[in-house]
């Protein structure tokens, strides 16, 4: 399958993503596209689309307070009864019951996270700033988020200077996928760098825009393997910005590097979460507010 597919169905999927219309976009009649889906990515298409759907329900009960009709039919269903039915079917429990319980369990995180903040790694303040629209040139990673490696990047590089791209490097890396909603073998990571212009997508290598906005920025310094630590001591400030509300995933990382390497104990990185302007609801999970700012940034 074409990367190209992926990103059109994670961008669409409060939208009909029946069989008919993916097969349509793929170019293939709807028995081979699901032969071909299904031996790609060891799901069927439905049930692909359905895991998605139901994996951003939850992750924006977490962080939304907006009714269950309303995430229901913001991640594709249509209707509350269907919607509670299928929750209910992958994750154990009605939705309700979900968003106590995980709002429970993640005021648990920050102190976890604070323990191993003072050696292992450190955090700034958290700001609002707005990253600029970019075309990105990636590969995907499925599976642990940990379990990414370099030669993602490398080979984005090798990519990169056969086309004759030349300059400094802006490397990103795009987490669509929370962990602990989303099974780590179905995680997605797409490792990206910025290029000057969309191109046609061949092999491994494909093609989305970052349409930027509005994000909640904090650097990390330290290795790594602490970026989930620091995700944990991030998150409630998010939460709890005084005019803005945590949008959820994607999550971005800006590599401050002219070549990513994980093996270096001090990466410097730009954590990036989403967010909206207040207005339309606001999380209410509980921790201390953060001032933000709103200084411009851009890739």
């Amino acid at each position: 399958m074409s990367p190209a597919l992926f990103v059109y169905i994670q961008t669409h999927l409060e939208e009909d993503l029946c069989l008919e219309v993916l097969s349509a976009k793929a170019l293939l009649s709807p028995a081979h596209f699901q032969r071909t889906f299904q031996a790609q990515v060891g799901e069927t298409p439905k049930n692909f689309v359905a895991r998605l759907r139901l994996e951003r329900a939850a992750f924006r009960l977490l962080i939304h307070d907006a009714t269950l009709l309303e995430i229901a039919l913001d991640c594709g269903f249509r209707n509350h009864e269907t919607f509670t039915r299928a929750f209910r079917r992958r994750f154990g429990m009605a939705p309700s019951s979900y968003r106590t319980w995980v709002r429970t369990q993640m005021q648990e995180r920050p102190a976890l996270a604070a323990e191993q903040m003072d050696d292992a790694y450190s955090i700034s303040g958290t700001k609002v700033r707005r990253l600029q629209r970019a075309n990105l040139a990636f590969i995907r990673h499925t599976g642990p988020y940990e379990a990414v490696t370099d030669t993602l990047f490398d080979s984005l590089e090798d990519w990169a200077n056969n086309q004759g791209l030349a300059g400094p490097r802006i490397w990103m890396g795009i987490g669509h996928d929370a962990p602990g909603v989303t099974r780590p073998e179905h995680l997605r990571f797409d490792a990206a760098l910025v290029v000057p212009s969309a191109f046609t997508p061949k092999g491994m290598i494909g093609h989305q825009v970052f349409e930027g906005g509005e994000f909640a920025v904090t650097t990390h310094a330290g290795p790594f393997a602490t970026l989930p630590a620091a995700y944990a001591a991030i998150f409630p400030r998010v939460t709890q910005l005084p005019k803005h509300q945590l949008i959820g995933v994607p999550a971005v990382e800006i590599y401050h590097t002219a070549r990513v390497n994980a093996r270096l104990r001090l990466n410097v990185t730009d954590i990036c979460l989403p967010v909206l302007a207040s207005g339309s609801g606001r999380s209410t999970y509980p921790a201390k507010p953060e001032p933000n700012g709103s200084a411009e940034w851009k890739v």
